[in-house]
């Protein structure tokens, strides 16, 4: 029997073109690195009763890789935090998922990757933003104690676009409902500068005040004071600082 010659070049031809869809078509599925995250902007938590740090609870993002695809095996996948720690490293045979957490607000800028068989790494940045919002709560106390806090961020990026102060002064009732007084108090935020920040208020028996304010590009150690000036023997405050960051794009 004899082959017809230009039909043997049609099948060798179709054989060749489907395999080269299949690999066309594998290579579309290879995206490389993706890094998703649950949040670009989470808040520190910081608690104080009494004068002393009774909670902080870090500001924590998760970095998900799982939607990544590789021609080659990845052994590891990463994050370089951008505050000075050294990277994290998890082997990425067991999961696709870093925690990672700050205990200093400010703006990041992560670098994740992903490290293959052969040692080459593919990266990308991440930018990220941490608040922290300080809330500091004192109960019949007749000498306020100095709320310190810190403006300058956990790394060399700007510092945060302004911080907000919200502080309410109770003055309670007396005990036994009579010679109830006023009381005269005055509040003063000190940076590195001098006074940044004051205000002055009479509070009557029974009453409370708050003193919302706010201060642009803060900068240094903070101390927020508040003095009795006249009256009542003790108070109630309540100071709440949210040290915050424009969003970044």
């Amino acid at each position: 029997m004899k082959w017809n010659t230009p039909l043997i070049g049609v099948v060798i031809l179709m054989t060749l073109t489907s395999g080269c869809l299949g690999s066309i078509e594998d290579q579309g599925n290879e995206n490389g690195l993706v890094v998703t995250t649950d949040s670009n902007l989470v808040r520190i938590q910081t608690v104080y009763d009494q004068g002393e740090l009774i909670e902080q609870e870090d500001g924590m993002i998760r970095f998900d890789f799982s939607d990544s695809v590789f021609e080659k095996e990845i052994l590891f996948y990463g994050i370089s935090p951008d505050d000075g720690r050294e990277e994290i490293l998890i082997d990425a045979t067991e999961t696709s998922e870093i925690d990672v957490l700050y205990d200093k607000h400010g703006y990041y800028t992560i670098k994740a990757f992903a490290i293959d068989v052969n040692g080459d790494r593919e990266t990308t940045e991440i930018m990220i933003t941490i608040e922290q919002e300080i809330t500091w709560t004192e109960t019949n106390t007749g000498n306020p104690e100095i709320l310190y806090f810190e403006a300058d961020p956990g790394n060399e990026l700007p510092s945060p676009s302004y911080f907000t102060l919200n502080s309410t002064v109770e003055n309670p009732s007396s005990i036994i409902g009579i010679d109830g007084r006023s009381v005269s108090v005055s509040w003063s935020v000190v940076n590195p500068d001098g006074p940044c920040l004051s205000e002055s208020r009479s509070i009557e028996d029974g009453d409370s005040t708050t003193w919302n304010t706010l201060h642009f590009s803060p900068v240094g150690m903070h101390e927020l004071e508040l003095v009795i000036d006249d009256g009542q023997d003790s108070i109630n405050i309540e100071h709440k600082v949210l040290i915050l960051y424009e969003l970044v794009e």
